[in-house]
């Protein structure tokens, strides 16, 4: 795998953009990847820690695989960040700089660097893998077409406004939705103390605090929606006051992402992606988990029933049981084993 970075690669606003582009040792590159980034700090590496206390980095997962393939792949960084050492997002941040990551400049700032791989790399087909926040970027950037873009793989697919999708999670439904999928043996979609109290897969000793007491508001022995969104209403109030307010400290040390008030505020403003991606006739395939708690599979499963009744026939849906938004990261990072999910992604672009 040969590794480098542009030595220029500027925003349309000279924004010096923080690249890396990773390719197959031999042979003509046909594929490039471009990872549209989720939301929060992350950097062309992206570095985290393992259970075991070790480090790695998010996208040489991604680099290596790919390049593996014979197929390249691109990463970048979102403005303001860098790698660092302070769990758990282990990046610093340059808050002036940081401020400037919203939408608008996220959807060019990939235009930049999918117009440099055009004319770099003239026969090679772009392919925007975008993830969370990216399936709304990723979009955008094909609509616009100031660039030359193949396919888009979509994962974590978000169909919703922004701020629909965040008052959904926080409303009981991220919370819920990450204990069904330890303790709701037979998805009946709520928990039982038996359920509970089972604890089939060892998960209670990672819940700290959270007993079945706590998490039972109404104490009917039952863990439902209206028990998580009782616990979480007043985040949820307290989140949307702060946007409102531009009140950027409250959301740095209150909110688990770090995101600022014009970030959240653009992103409200956006046509959701159910009135962006009917529009587009390049190939689109969306990876969607049984258990993705962050942008739920009924997300998928929307479009992909908009684009049957319009008659199109250029999006292909990847559903996956008992996976979650991250597509079971997880196994590779603890077993180096891919998941379906992840498998499904590295097949899907070698088939393009």
């Amino acid at each position: 795998m040969i590794q480098y970075k542009p030595d220029i690669l500027s925003a349309y606003d000279n924004y010096a953009l923080d690249v890396r582009l990773c390719l197959p040792d031999t042979g003509t590159v046909q594929k490039i990847v471009l990872f549209v980034n989720g939301s929060g700090p992350m950097t062309y590496k992206t570095k985290r820690q393992k259970p075991d206390g070790t480090f790695f980095y998010y996208f040489d997962i991604w680099a290596e695989e790919f390049t593996k393939r014979g197929i390249g792949f691109c990463s970048y960084s979102q403005r303001g960040v860098v790698d660092g050492d302070t769990p758990p997002f282990f990046s610093e941040i340059d808050d002036a700089e940081y401020k400037k990551y919203r939408p608008h400049n996220s959807v060019i700032d990939v235009e930049s660097i999918v117009s440099y791989l055009n004319a770099e790399y003239i026969s090679a087909k772009i392919i925007l893998l975008g993830w969370s926040e990216g399936t709304i970027i990723a979009p955008l950037v094909a609509e616009r077409g100031n660039a030359n873009v193949y396919a888009l793989m979509l994962a974590g697919y978000c169909n919703e406004n922004l701020k629909d999708t965040l008052i959904w999670q926080l409303s009981g439904n991220t919370t819920l939705i990450f204990l069904r999928r330890l303790f709701d043996y037979d998805k009946k979609g709520y928990i039982t103390r038996s359920d509970f109290d089972e604890d089939r897969y060892g998960a209670r000793k990672n819940l700290g605090e959270l007993t079945f007491e706590k998490l039972d508001a109404d104490s009917d022995d039952m863990i439902t929606l209206s028990d998580v969104a009782q616990i979480e209403k007043e985040h949820l109030l307290n989140l949307l006051n702060a946007i409102e307010n531009d009140d950027d400290e409250w959301l740095k040390n209150n909110h688990d992402v770090r995101l600022t008030s014009a970030w959240f505020k653009e992103h409200f403003a956006l046509r959701p992606n159910k009135e962006v991606l009917p529009k587009l006739d390049l190939p689109i395939h969306i990876f969607s988990g049984e258990y993705d708690n962050m942008t739920p599979m009924q997300h998928a499963l929307d479009i992909d029933a908009e684009f049957n009744r319009l008659g199109k026939n250029n999006l292909t849906l990847h559903t996956f049981e008992n996976h979650d938004h991250d597509l079971n990261c997880v196994k590779y990072i603890v077993k180096n084993e891919f998941s379906e999910g992840f498998t499904a992604i590295f097949d899907t672009v070698d088939d393009i």
